[in-house]
């Protein structure tokens, strides 16, 4: 029996991803161990009595274990000759140090095959880099039907504004450019150019200034600067709800970050502060529709996505590339109406409201945007069917398992 190691005990959501990856690889026969990072001592012990026998990989999200050391200076995996495989749920710039001393023998999966291509392009340490979906996670039962429910709209996920600032490392270092006018530059960018990423637009604005660096370099400069894309993410996050709730339309609204909002007092926006993960998927279940805004991910997903169409929501989101590839999102021009969600285009947050309400009006084509959109879900994006794309795509491809079995440590 092949056998895996996964890692827990920092954040609540990542927990929750980790807890359904290791359920769906037992039922494909793997035996699996938790390290959880809280109990330090008595997971060290586990993990002596589990590494006993050959372990075929760890997984782990957003670096935690990635760069784990028993000795100074050694990564334990490379060490035990285990392949690591790194899944990240953000952005890979937001984790420059980790990246930057990935273990020899490490695999990094992005939510976004924007930053699959930024992995490969700053991390050229990393030898394996690919594009892994999120996944939701069902609560089993019987869903009720629209007409059942009692929140119209629900939506999760913080303003990351609020923490922004708290991000910005010492600029002043940056004596060969105006960082400030550089960073000012870059944001209007892009609110003014919602379809591009960060980084492109970054590197872009000081190649206008004349400044070039080497890729090293440009990864270092990227990194500290990444606060811009907190603040263009919360531009567009609080535009969105204010339009809905400005428009008077019933609107639950969990996260962090949104008190300091001045319309957040309105009678029609219920804020119920920062809940677990765990609780946001159970709300999803009574909510007629879950709306989602990308974190800033322009070839990406996001799990609110998944969640709230395999809890029998009509989910409601911001585009991407892959999403428009992926998913029937817009109205067909032939008059049927086959759509899996709805999509919608940052610059075009002024129509929502009327699109939302609209929705809301139909019960009927709402009942049938959240029954397609569960079946497309159910079939295609579940936390099992991540399990079976990286069992056939890392841990059953031989050439892959071999390379980085055998990379000198």
């Amino acid at each position: 029996m092949k056998r895996l190691l996964f890692f827990v005990g920092v954040y609540d959501t990542l927990d929750l991803f980790t807890y359904e990856l290791k359920r769906e690889f037992e039922h494909l026969e793997y035996e699996t161990m938790i390290f959880d990072v809280r109990e330090m001592e008595e997971s060290l012990k586990k993990l002596a009595q589990f590494i006993e026998r050959p372990v075929e990989a760890v997984i782990t999200f957003n670096n935690l274990g990635f760069n784990m050391e028993l000795r100074p200076g050694k990564n334990i995996w490379e060490e035990l000759h285990i392949p690591c495989i790194n899944i990240l749920m953000d952005h890979p710039f937001c984790y420059h140090t980790a990246l930057a001393s990935a273990p020899k023998n490490a695999v990094a999966l992005c939510t976004d095959r924007n930053h699959m291509n930024y992995i490969s392009r700053f991390y050229p340490n990393i030898p394996v880099a690919g594009y892994l979906p999120h996944a939701g996670k069902e609560i089993q039962g019987v869903k009720r039907p629209i007409k059942e429910r009692n929140i119209d709209v629900l939506y999760a996920g913080g303003l990351s504004s609020s923490f922004a600032e708290k991000t910005i490392p010492d600029l002043s270092k940056y004596s060969d450019m105006d960082v400030k006018k550089v960073c000012e530059k870059t944001y209007q960018r892009l609110i003014e150019n919602p379809h591009r990423t960060t980084e492109e637009v970054l590197e872009e604005v000081l190649l206008e200034r004349g400044i070039q660096y080497e890729d090293a370099k440009l990864a270092e400069v990227i990194a500290d600067l990444h606060f811009i894309d907190l603040y263009a993410v919360s531009y567009f996050r609080e535009k969105t709800i204010r339009s809905l709730a400005e428009s008077g339309i019933e609107i639950m609204l969990y996260g962090a970050g949104w008190e300091n909002c001045s319309w957040i007092d309105r009678s029609n926006v219920h804020y119920g502060g920062r809940v677990s993960a765990e609780e946001i998927i159970e709300k999803m279940q009574d909510a007629k529709i879950v709306l989602s805004t990308m974190t800033w991910f322009k070839d990406g997903t996001h799990d609110r996505v998944f969640n709230g169409m395999l809890q029998g929501a009509a989910a409601v989101s911001d585009t991407s590339v892959y999403m428009k590839e992926e998913f029937c999102g817009f109205l067909s021009s032939d008059q049927t109406d086959e759509r899996e969600l709805v999509l919608f285009e940052l610059p075009e947050i002024s129509f929502l409201p009327a699109q939302v309400k609209a929705l809301l009006e139909d019960e009927p084509l709402l009942q049938s945007i959240a029954d397609k959109g569960y079946q497309k879900a159910k079939e295609k994006h579940t936390w099992r069917n991540r399990a079976k794309e990286l069992k056939t795509d890392i841990l059953d491809n031989q050439e892959i398992m071999n390379y980085l079995r055998q990379l000198p440590c």
